[in-house]
């Protein structure tokens, strides 16, 4: 696992110090980010020291295909072990703002409960998970560290390790049967049982009647 920072905040690092800082002092929040190999996303973290709560989240692409309750019900299927205090929240395309959100008990029921507008395509999901916050300082039971380290392997272990990106369907081989160009029916009117129509190729042989009459011979004159 490595911390999820910009580039920015990379190549100047007291840049990130100072953010956190001021972050802290104006909302009372502290976030950072996780990427954890072969995971869905970043795992975010957020500590809201006011309220005393640790939130643990992930954004998920929504599918390129199906409906939109279809695709809510993709994402739903694979949080089958994920507690029903669990949010979901749903981004439209090009939507600004907060998207539309709800429990995971409520979607599992109703998953058009999080689509405001099912005209509109979807962009991502948001799926978060908050915990008490420890009291104490330092580590050991009750403490604060203790408190981010718990919240963080209950997300990884009932919600984030679960969850897979979507891949579009292979396209399909099509069978002998499909790929057969198709056979035209041929009219009633053209169809004949007749003996002549099942002849071969082999020249007919003319009736009697129509036979070029046969000349005799002359008869041979007597001998005066």
């Amino acid at each position: 696992m490595v911390p999820a920072l910009s580039r920015k905040e990379l190549a100047e690092p007291a840049v990130r110090t100072q953010a956190l800082a001021t972050q802290l002092v104006t909302t009372g929040t502290m976030a950072a980010g996780i990427r954890i190999p072969g995971a869905v996303g970043p795992l975010v973290v957020t500590a809201d020291l006011r309220a005393g709560r640790v939130t643990c989240q992930v954004d998920v692409d929504a599918p390129k295909e199906g409906k939109p309750t279809t695709r809510v019900n993709w994402l739903v299927r694979q949080l089958r072990n994920a507690p029903d205090t669990c949010r979901v929240e749903a981004f439209a395309l090009h939507a600004r703002g907060a998207g539309h959100t709800e429990l995971l008990k409520v979607v599992r029921e109703r998953p058009a409960a999080i689509l405001g507008d099912p005209a509109k395509e979807l962009k991502n999901f948001r799926v978060a998970q908050s915990a008490a916050a420890g009291t104490k300082r330092g580590a050991g039971r009750g403490g604060f560290i203790d408190s981010v380290l718990g919240a963080v392997d209950d997300f990884y272990e009932q919600v984030l390790q679960n969850l897979k990106p979507w891949m579009p369907a292979p396209p399909r081989l099509r069978s002998l049967e499909e790929t057969a160009p198709p056979v035209e029916a041929v009219a009633p009117s053209l169809v004949s049982t007749a003996i002549s129509s099942q002849d071969g190729p082999e020249r007919s042989v003319a009736a009697p009647e129509q036979r070029a009459p046969q000349q005799s011979a002359p008869e041979p004159q007597a001998l005066e």
